[in-house]
């Protein structure tokens, strides 16, 4: 089975719309991100592998033009019959079947970890960038990839579908050896947060508060479940 038909199957097989919606974890994790976009109004924004849509349908909300980005068909009919402002695109990221639009913003939220290919993604978004334009990269931090025997094949079979483990210093070269600059890092949601639960205790913390405690975690190490990079294209010479 190639990858496509597996993030095919895979939005078949388990139900990312549950009635549950998101977790305590979850909402920390979204507003993390959020707070890393300056979403303006009438800005044309790609998000890059949709998912279950929490980040279109949230830059739809600010005003955004959105275009959402995936794998599978499924999750896309979803997201367009939550907001039909929406525009959707089955396609791959490491080739973006888009050929005349070019976004202010670009996000990839924990998509890089997945890829086959990731600086061929990176490439491919070259030319989708207005000169200025944001590309926002998330991805879990310092990951321990773990492994499962696959029944059918009987070979290692990562959880998660996550095939690359990166930390800040990884992130960055492979993004500045793509033609990119660092504009801004950050780690967010310390494991502590969630292996106490405090995520859960303070969850009704406005996000501004919840932030400087997990600023404050750091004492602690720096055993964050994220890193968030904005980057930019290098300027030509």
């Amino acid at each position: 089975m190639n990858y496509q038909q597996h993030y095919h199957n895979d939005a078949l097989e388990f139900d990312y719309w549950r009635k549950e919606k998101f977790s305590p974890t979850e909402i920390r994790r979204n507003q993390s991100v959020y707070a890393l976009c300056n979403i303006e109004k009438g800005a044309k924004v790609l998000d890059v592998g949709s998912g279950r849509g929490w980040f279109s349908l949230y830059a739809a909300k600010q005003g955004a033009d959105v275009t959402a980005l995936d794998l599978s068909e499924d999750n896309l009919q979803k997201i367009k019959a939550v907001d039909p402002r929406i525009t959707t695109v089955y396609g791959d990221a490491c080739d973006v079947p888009i050929k005349d639009t070019k976004y202010d913003l670009i996000v990839a939220l924990e998509v890089m970890e997945h890829l086959v290919n990731p600086q061929a993604a990176l490439l491919n978004w070259e030319s989708l960038l207005k000169p200025g334009a944001t590309l926002l990269i998330t991805v879990p931090y310092k990951e321990t990839i773990l492994y499962s025997l696959c029944i059918h094949c009987n070979k290692k079979t990562p959880y998660n579908a996550h095939l690359h483990s990166f930390d800040k210093a990884a992130l960055i070269k492979l993004l500045q050896e793509s033609g990119y600059q660092i504009t801004e890092s950050h780690l967010f949601l310390h494991k502590l947060l969630t292996l106490l639960r405090i995520n859960e205790i303070t969850k009704r913390l406005p996000f501004c508060i919840w932030k400087h405690l997990d600023r404050l975690c750091a004492l602690l190490g720096d055993k964050y479940s994220f890193i968030g990079i904005k980057a930019s294209l290098k300027p030509s010479c």
